[in-house]
């Protein structure tokens, strides 16, 4: 015969979930804030014969340089010859364009010398940079969409708890499942190329985005401007989201089809972007609209877009751990 869990027990259980999940995100919210301060590792060059010294931003001009080390060197049509095809799409200049370096850092990830060369030589310098920007963004909306949905579908379906939350409500179906993957995997086809256009816009100059804390005048300023960023991003998600509500045009042929799933049957946490991908969007501008307004570190930003993508799946698996102010599995 199965023995009953004591109630003393239960609520301890209750209490260490609350304080893990508390936990878990006041370090997330820790990370988005002082992500800048993890790479803030500048790199000191020497001109030789110019005498003079330049510091470059992480991650510096050594991936660049290692990438010349495999005599991998790019003459494009315009005559002019490079180290790599990643010193070509920066113009040999790193140290003028930190955004556009980062981004291409971590596209070097993804995409090998090669690639990025033979891009090149089909449609030039600025179409191959966006390109594998967006090929980059698509690759790691999957890792972020299968990797984080995996582990909440672990222990939301299969953990052994599972048995006890489902006792007395139904459980999601398969197809219901399914369907909200294919859906979200089609979605991010075009979706994706949200992040582009932010790239494009902070590696322009077009936005009040800085790359050091040096540049905004220390850490108390980048922590108060930081604030004010997350509150313009806030406001402008709720008009936003209020919006495809209460236009019909918007609601009827853009937000409606998220909210199909609005029963505690068919929430799972593979519903986060399981939406018309027009509606994605236009809930994640205000990352993008709000930099024109409130000055924000890159690396920050970066780091708050990947804090959102794990916190859409939270919000999305109707279970309990429901955690206020922060909008929770309502």
């Amino acid at each position: 015969q199965r023995l009953a869990t004591p109630p003393s027990t239960l609520s301890f259980i209750m209490v260490s979930q609350r304080s893990l999940e508390v936990g878990i995100f006041i370090s997330l919210a820790l990370v988005a804030v002082c992500f800048a301060g993890f790479f803030e590792r500048n790199e000191t060059l020497q001109n030789a014969e110019e005498g003079l010294q330049a510091t470059i931003p992480f991650p510096g001009a050594g991936w660049i340089e290692r990438m010349a080390m495999l005599g991998n060197k790019i003459t494009l049509a315009s005559g002019e010859t490079y180290t790599s095809a990643y010193d070509a799409i920066l113009y040999g200049s790193p140290l003028e364009m930190p955004c556009r370096n980062f981004n291409a850092w971590v596209n070097s990830f993804f995409f090998g010398n090669g690639m990025a060369s033979s891009l090149i030589q089909q449609v030039g310098v600025e179409w191959t940079h966006y390109i594998l920007c967006y090929l980059r963004n698509f690759i790691g909306a999957m890792i972020v969409y299968y990797g984080t949905g995996g582990v909440f579908h672990y222990y939301c379906y299969v953990h052994p708890m599972s048995k006890d939350i489902f006792k007395e409500r139904e459980r999601p179906s398969s197809e219901t499942i399914w369907h909200q993957i294919k859906l979200s995997q089609k979605s991010m086809f075009v979706y994706v190329f949200l992040p582009v256009i932010d790239e494009f816009l902070v590696e322009s100059g077009w936005t009040r985005t800085y790359y050091t804390i040096e540049e905004i005048g220390g850490w108390p300023k980048h922590i108060a401007t930081m604030i004010l960023y997350f509150c313009f991003v806030e406001i402008g998600i709720y008009w936003m989201h209020r919006t495809l509500h209460t236009n019909k045009w918007m609601y009827k042929n853009i937000h409606m089809c998220h909210h199909q799933y609005k029963k505690a049957e068919t929430l799972t946490p593979w519903a986060s972007i399981a939406f018309n991908p027009i509606d994605g969007m236009l809930q994640a501008s205000p990352y993008v609209f709000s930099l024109f307004l409130v000055p924000c570190h890159y690396l920050t930003h970066f780091g708050l877009l990947f804090f959102t993508a794990i916190w859409a799946t939270y919000i999305h698996d109707s279970m309990d751990w429901n955690v206020d102010p922060i909008m929770g599995s309502k």
